[in-house]
């Protein structure tokens, strides 16, 4: 951030490069880079078979023709052997219309190769200096950065792009050119042009066309889709887009919401309902919520990969919390005979709590000590702790079965009228005999325990809710279940506050200058009424002496929506009989305001799993996630790309704290850039803004008290400690384990281990790694101790461990593959000359001596013409024996490809995934192994081709005086991959030293930029 600006128009607006900001120039290089390498890959394959042709020695126009007009074949070898008996006549079409032509497709060929290979290279070279400037400064301190990108830009607008139409361009001509001239073959050739252009040849060169116009078309394009988005903004007076028009913006803002829950409805086939939903009546606080979140006038110019640096970052920051709560919690679990365990400060926080009049003021990015301070943990010494827990346990059982479990049960016996949502009611006033007509729910674990009404209607203003008899612990339950369907979704988007005092008045307590969440008290009273109606609780808790369940007590108890309105419900019924229970399991953060919560302390008791975003969803939360969004970007001290590749790479947790503070600042030591100053006024504005609108005793929490299940243990023994703390959850986390802690069946599963673990005392903590006692996810989250174990270009062991090794292995691979198809890698030398062979009509030439390769051969003659000494390659006849050296070479050499290759693949991949020593360790022993079979090529010396007499081996007709073998060029290329090999090993051996050093060398340079800086 923010979007370059590349140009400006007459009217004042401006050319930029949204929704790319300077530093996100990267992503451009990766694209042109793929570009590049594109091209290259086309192109290389030309470049590479002309070097191999002329490092082997072979004629680019063998017999005056391109090699790709398949001139006859000649037998190489049969020359070799027996020169004087060998004739090759000159091709009697090659006639001086052919030369003219082959002349004609030099120019072209040469411009083409000439202007693509100087256009590529520069464009590289432009690309690694975008690539370098783009990581200059931090995300909003461009530093200079934008003043390089833009005189960048411009060269490649003008220079470049006129260099790529040049490339194209002669591309066009060479293929005019060769329809023109025959591809340089014999003009009685007349299927060259078909035979050429269905080459593999002519489709690199088409591709490597194709991309070179596609890359010619994107500034073009660009640029006119910025000229007409500037054009349809200045003529466009009215959109259908803006809501400027409508007299009513809540109810336009409402539909736009409700048509997304209908598209939600259509894409589930209705299995999520929807269908009773009207959008303006029952949307209206969501709406006005969505205007309020996004009216402000402050223009931060956020591009997207801002948004995602920036909530990578705070993820992982809100890791490190969990991380210490993990650690506390293991010190609170080893002292849980103490009273006041929670109030011992956790090493580590940067931060501290400044708290205010507003609590929206109070944004923290590290440890938020709201959710530390005035807490305690359960201990299973204590009679009341247990007796919470064991209720708590037994009673989410019943809120997981009201989900799904009761109704499918009570469909399949056939006792659901109405289906999924019908009614089941057994239970007859008066009658104390119908409770051997109710279902019990036997196949559920509570044989004790009949289910005597059910009401699964399911609106936006009614909830399914049903009413257990439990016979063990002599209560009657009434149990609410939570939020399903799309009608339960806008129950829970009505979130606006309203006073209880009307409720008040007709229920029998003082609801004055109390509030509570819209959509769950009108559910609640609904739930109400139709019990009255029912009069099942009454007839059942009725203080007759006649009446066996008289003194039974009533438990109100549900999860996420169900959890709300059980506790609304509880303050309804809390005149009648006072003595009611509320078990609340992950109930909205937005129930009842702070003074009703703290009058339901006695006899409501809200549970919350790890990081539940559902119990921290509120008003100033959401606010807060914004300004910890915001100024996370302030925080940061090092380029974007530098910040996000940080944030991908993985990271144990005890070193969260340490990597967090190379890349963010401390909040007291934040820039002032101007970007700062822009957010602590939006701030500021803000927080007047927010409290006009939402006084701080209107505000909603969660009601009664709360105990917090924090996690601490690894993924594959999760263990969680139950505190008392505040209703203060500040912080929303984004991340996988939000969502599955809000689960009811996790849940139950949690407080079902705690009070196994509580109950048997013998379970102490063990001393884990501090860096496994806390679960940690990847940047979205995650259940896995540790982040993913494949991120795309993480480089976990460091960009030079990484790189190194890999460059060399694939270097190494390319020359061992060039070396084992080389005919030049041995010479063996004629001492007398008495050869000749005749190539054109004009000319002689002198075998000299002939070359070996492992598969190949070349014959060696002294070019009249040239004056110089030529090699002419070809394969070994079939008749032409192999002996055991030679076997033995050829087997060395596929035996290093073989296991080499394998290994390149896996080392590419190193910047991607992290390997364990173990196996670098094996893979550099393989690679040592690798370096000696190659150089086992060199056992072709003792073979009989180099020792024996020639003239005996091949029964040659004349008497021929050779030398023994020699090392030849090609040779060279051997020993090169051999040492390659050895380097890669010895590099690999080292990688860790390697990423150690250059860990430290970035350490160091990150020091001295924090003091240049400053």
């Amino acid at each position: 951030m923010p979007a370059m600006k590349v140009a400006s128009c007459s009217n004042g607006r401006r050319l930029t490069t949204r929704p790319l900001a300077g530093d996100d120039f990267q992503i451009i290089c990766i694209f042109y880079g793929a570009f590049r390498l594109i091209s290259l890959v086309c192109a290389v394959p030309v470049w590479v078979l002309i070097f191999q042709l002329r490092l082997s020695g072979v004629e680019m126009l063998p017999g005056g023709h391109p090699f790709w007009c398949r001139p006859d074949e000649i037998d190489l070898w049969g020359l070799y052997m027996n020169p004087a008996e060998q004739h090759i006549a000159d091709e009697q079409n090659f006639d001086e219309a052919t030369k003219h032509q082959l002349r004609a497709m030099v120019i072209p060929f040469s411009l083409y190769l000439t202007v693509s290979l100087l256009y590529n290279l520069l464009d590289i070279v432009l690309i690694l200096a975008i690539w370098n400037a783009a990581a200059i400064g931090t995300p909003v301190e461009p530093r200079g950065r934008e003043k390089a990108l833009v005189s960048m830009q411009w060269i490649k607008l003008t220079f470049m792009n006129l260099l790529l139409l040049t490339v194209l361009s002669s591309g066009v001509y060479l293929t005019h050119s060769g329809r023109m001239y025959n591809y340089g073959c014999s003009s009685l050739n007349h299927q060259a042009v078909d035979e050429y252009e269905s080459s593999v040849w002519f489709g690199l060169f088409s591709a490597s066309m194709a991309v070179y116009a596609v890359e010619l078309l994107i500034w073009p394009c660009a640029i006119m889709n910025q000229v007409g988005h500037a054009i349809s903004l200045h003529g466009r007076q009215t959109s259908l887009f803006r809501l400027g028009h409508f007299e009513d913006k809540e109810g336009a803002y409402a539909q736009c919401i409700g048509c997304c829950i209908q598209c939600i409805r259509w894409l589930s086939c209705n299995r999520l309902g929807g269908g009773s939903i009207q959008a303006k009546n029952d949307l209206k606080d969501a709406a006005i919520a969505f205007m309020e979140f996004m009216n402000n006038e402050v223009n931060f110019d956020i591009v997207l990969s801002d948004v995602y640096v920036a909530f990578m970052l705070l993820n992982r920051k809100r890791r490190e919390v969990r991380y210490k709560l993990g650690k506390q919690a293991k010190i609170d679990k080893k002292q849980t005979n103490n009273a006041e365990l929670g109030n011992n400060e956790i090493e580590g926080g940067d931060e501290s709590n400044n708290s205010t009049s507003s609590p929206i003021s109070t944004v923290h990015f590290s440890v938020n000590h709201a959710d530390i301070l005035n807490r305690r943990v359960l201990s299973d010494n204590d009679a009341a702790d247990m007796y919470i827990l064991r209720q708590g346990a037994r009673y989410s059982q019943y809120a997981k079965g009201v989900y799904t479990d009761y109704p499918s049960a009570l469909l399949q016996a056939g006792l659901l009228d109405g289906g999924w949502d019908g009614l089941y009611s057994p239970w007859k006033p008066g009658d104390q005999h119908s409770l051997l007509a109710t279902f019990r729910l036997t196949e559920f674990g509570f044989p004790s325990t009949a289910l005597i009404f059910a009401n699964f209607t399911n609106k936006v203003m009614a909830t399914p809710y049903c009413i257990l008899l439990d016979e063990v612990e002599r209560t009657l339950v009434v149990v609410i279940r939570g939020s399903v369907t799309l009608e339960d979704l806008v129950t829970d988007m009505q979130w606006s506050s309203i006073e209880l005092n009307r409720v008040g008045e007709r229920v029998g307590f003082d609801g004055r200058g109390k509030y509570g969440h819209r959509g769950i008290l009108t559910n609640s009273k609904w739930i109400y009424n139709d019990i009255h109606r029912q009069q099942i609780v009454y007839d059942v808790l009725r203080d007759d002496k006649r009446n066996p369940f008289r003194d039974y007590k009533l438990i109100i108890t549900g999860h996420s929506l169900g959890g709300g309105c059980a506790a609304m419900l509880a303050n309804l019924f809390k005149p009648m009989y006072p003595n009611v229970k509320c078990y609340a399991f992950c109930p909205p953060g937005c129930t009842v305001s702070m003074n009703l919560a703290t009058e339901c302390d006695e006899f409501i008791t809200s549970f919350i799993v790890g990081d539940d975003i559902i119990p921290r969803m509120r008003g100033e939360n959401i606010e807060m996630l914004r300004f910890d969004f915001l100024e996370m970007l302030a925080r940061i001290k090092v380029s974007k790309i530098a910040a996000f590749r940080d944030s991908r790479r993985p990271c144990k947790n005890k070193d969260l704290e340490v990597r967090n503070k190379r890349v963010l600042y401390a909040r007291n030591e934040i820039p002032n850039t101007e970007y700062y100053q822009k957010l602590k006024e939006f701030k500021e504005s803000r927080e007047r803004v927010f409290d006009q609108l939402s006084p701080v005793d209107t505000r909603l929490n969660i009601p009664g008290r709360v105990i917090h299940l924090i996690r601490f243990g690894d993924d594959t023994n999760n263990r969680y400690l139950p505190y008392y703390t505040s209703r203060k959850f500040r912080e929303i986390h984004f991340c996988l384990d939000s969502m599955k802690d809000h689960s009811i069946k996790n849940l139950s599963d949690v407080l079902g281990k705690v009070v196994s673990e509580y109950e048997n005392t013998s379970a102490n903590v063990s001393n884990d790694d501090d860096d496994i006692s806390v679960m940690s996810e990847n940047s979205f989250g995650g259940d896995i101790s540790e982040e993913p174990w494949f991120v795309v270009f993480s480089f976990p062991r460091g960009l030079v461990a990484s790189l190194i090794p890999t460059f060399l292995a694939v270097a190494a691979v390319c020359f061992s593959v060039i070396g084992n198809n080389l005919c030049t890698l041995f010479e063996r030398k004629l001492i007398d000359r008495p050869s000749y062979n005749m190539t054109d009509q004009d000319g002689y030439e002198i075998i000299a001596g002939v070359s070996y390769g492992l598969y190949h051969y070349g014959v060696r003659y002294f070019n009249e013409a040239n004056k110089t000494y030529m090699t002419q390659c070809k394969q070994y006849p079939a008749y032409v024996a192999n002996d055991d050296y030679i076997k033995l070479a050829r087997a060395f050499s596929a035996i290093a490809l073989i296991i080499g290759f394998p290994i390149m693949f896996i080392l590419c991949l190193t910047s991607c995934m992290k390997l364990k020593d173990r196996t670098l360790r094996v893979m550099a022993t393989l690679l040592s192994l690798v370096a000696i079979c190659q150089s086992m090529i060199f056992l072709f010396l003792n073979s009989g081709r180099c020792v024996n007499d020639p003239n005996l081996v091949w029964n040659l007709q004349s008497e021929l005086l050779w030398e023994k073998c020699t090392l030849h060029g090609g040779s060279k290329t051997v020993i090169v991959a051999s040492v390659l090999w050895i380097l890669v090993a010895v590099t690999l051996g080292f990688s860790n030293r390697l990423g150690l050093l250059e860990a430290r060398v970035r350490f160091a340079s990150m020091n001295v930029s924090a003091i240049t800086t400053k």
